[in-house]
C-alpha cells in the first residue's frame, strides 16, 4: 500500500467495547462514567465532571445494571456529605477488564480531570410532575435549582447517594395498599424525613377514536407508550396489567407481550407526546398532562404525591424554601392544572 499521500498528523484509533450476547455492556462514554463514580464518589458529581446529563448517567447506568442483572455501583456512607455512590465488585471488575482491554488492544482512555463543582442551593430528583415544576421556578426566582426526572426510585436512590436534597415520589405499595410511606420506611428507614405533599388523577391518556382497554392491550390491538423502570407511574401500571392477567388466567409473561412494553419514556411529556404523534395509541399519565397535549383521558386513580427530604438538608434555606412554598402557596401555583388536589395538611410531616 503506497501510504506516501496520508497525511502525517492521520492517526489509528480503535475503540474498544465490551459486549454480550452482540450487545453492548461497556464503550468508553460509560467506561468514563465509571471511572469518574469510583474517583468523586458521586453519580452527580460524575456526570457533571464529564459534561454528561444526569439523567443521561442515570440511564446509562440502569440500562446496564437491567442487562447484567445486577448492580455496578451501589450507595455508599461516609462520604463528604454522609452519603454516595462506589463500584461494586462486578462494576470494579468490567471497568478493569475495560482498562486491560484498551491497554492491550488501543490507546488507553485518558480519563479527564475530575473538575469540582460547587453544590446548587437545592437539588431535587424523582418523579416528573407540573406542578413541583412550578414550585422549582418559583424558588429559581432566588436560588440555583437543579432538578432531574428519573423516577420515584430513582429519586430514592438519588437521596441514598447523596445525590439530592429533596425526592418526589408516589409509590403505590401492593400489600397494603398505601402511598409513599411503606416504601420510605422499607428503603430508608432513618436518616430522611417524608412531607405530605398533594393527589394527582392518574388515567389512561389516548387520541380521540381508541377505546382505553387492558384486554386489548394483551391482545395487541393497542400499543402503549410505557413508562421507565422504577417511576410510581409504571408500577401502577404494572399492578393493573398483572391483577388482569391473573383475572384471566394468562401466564404472568402476557405482560412482557404488549406492543410497546419495551420502550420506555422517562416523562408524561415524553410518553402523551408518543401518543399524540402516533408512535402509540395509549399511555397511562396525569390529567394535567394529558389535557395539555389534548389526549382524551380515562380516571384510573388519584395518587399521592408526597416529599422525602434528607434529614441534613433540612436546614438549608432552600428546602425551608421549598417547605414554606409547598404549605403555603401550592394551591395558588396549582389554580389552572386539573387532576389535582391540594389536602388540607399539605407540606405536614408524616415521617
Amino acid at each position: 500500500m503506497d501510504d506516501k499521500f496520508i497525511p502525517n498528523d492521520i492517526e489509528v484509533e480503535v475503540e474498544v467495547k465490551l459486549t454480550k450476547g452482540g450487545r453492548v455492556l461497556l464503550d468508553k462514554e460509560i467506561a468514563h462514567l465509571l471511572l469518574a463514580i469510583d474517583r468523586t464518589g458521586s453519580l452527580l458529581s460524575a456526570s457533571k465532571s464529564l459534561g454528561m446529563p444526569y439523567t443521561k448517567a442515570w440511564r446509562r447506568i440502569a440500562r446496564l445494571e437491567r442487562f447484567l442483572g445486577s448492580r455496578v455501583i451501589i450507595p455508599s456512607r461516609g462520604g463528604r456529605s454522609r452519603g454516595g455512590a462506589s463500584l461494586t465488585p462486578l462494576g470494579e471488575a468490567l471497568l478493569d477488564y475495560y482498562l486491560n482491554a484498551e491497554r492491550l488492544l488501543a490507546r488507553p482512555i485518558r480519563p479527564q480531570h475530575i473538575k469540582s463543582f460547587g453544590r446548587p442551593d437545592l437539588v431535587i430528583i424523582g418523579s416528573h410532575d407540573l406542578l413541583l415544576e412550578r414550585i422549582i421556578d418559583e424558588i429559581r426566582k432566588s436560588l440555583i435549582v437543579e432538578s432531574y426526572w428519573i423516577g420515584s426510585y430513582g429519586g430514592i436512590l438519588s437521596l441514598m447517594m447523596g445525590d439530592s436534597d429533596i425526592a418526589g415520589i408516589h409509590i403505590l405499595d401492593p400489600q397494603t395498599i398505601e402511598y409513599n410511606v411503606p416504601i420510605v420506611r422499607e428503603f430508608l428507614p432513618k436518616g430522611v424525613a417524608l412531607f405530605k405533599g398533594y393527589l394527582r388523577e392518574a388515567g389512561w391518556a389516548f387520541r380521540k377514536g381508541i377505546e382505553p382497554s387492558i384486554e386489548k392491550l394483551l391482545e395487541g390491538k393497542l400499543k402503549l407508550a410505557n413508562r421507565n423502570k422504577g417511576s410510581g407511574t409504571r408500577i401502577l401500571l404494572d399492578n393493573l396489567l398483572l391483577r388482569r392477567i391473573e383475572e384471566l388466567g394468562l401466564p404472568r409473561d402476557a405482560i412482557s407481550k404488549i406492543k410497546g412494553y419495551e420502550v420506555e419514556y422517562y416523562s408524561h411529556r415524553a410518553a402523551c407526546r408518543a401518543v399524540v404523534e402516533g408512535k402509540s395509541d395509549i399511555t397511562v399519565s396525569i390529567r394535567a398532562v394529558a389535557e395539555m397535549y389534548g389526549l382524551k383521558f380515562e380516571h384510573i386513580c388519584w395518587e399521592h404525591y408526597d416529599f422525602v427530604v434528607r434529614e441534613e438538608s433540612l436546614s438549608k434555606e432552600s428546602v425551608k424554601r421549598f417547605l414554606d412554598i409547598l404549605s403555603s402557596n401550592v394551591k395558588e401555583l396549582c389554580r389552572d392544572f386539573k387532576g389535582y388536589e391540594i389536602p388540607e395538611d399539605v407540606g405536614k410531616r408524616l415521617i
